[in-house]
């Protein structure tokens, strides 16, 4: 079956693609139509079959960053005295 390619931008692609490849013109489209068409059909199985184990897993993750941040800090030192700088930002170490 013959496909005609009536786009212009289409066609000067595919040749670059064919050039830079050192392929064919009809080999270097099939080789990226078949990786096109793998991505296309990961991206598929991945969001449909996935979204409820990652609506769940975003959901466990918020719970971790509300624990967390609702620790107790155990020392009572300032970020500036940890960090070791005074009132100025000048180190005081």
């Amino acid at each position: 079956m013959a496909l005609s390619i009536k786009n212009k931008e289409l066609e000067a692609v595919s040749r670059e693609l064919a050039r830079l490849t050192g392929k064919p013109i009809t080999e270097a489209l099939l080789e990226g139509a078949r990786r096109e068409l793998a991505r296309q059909r990961h991206i598929s199985s991945y969001s449909s079959r996935s979204r409820n184990e990652l609506e769940s897993a975003m959901v466990f993750v918020r719970g971790l960053q509300n624990d967390l941040a609702n620790l107790e800090n155990p020392n009572p030192m300032s970020d500036d005295d940890i960090l070791g700088y005074d009132e100025f930002g000048v180190p005081s170490r």
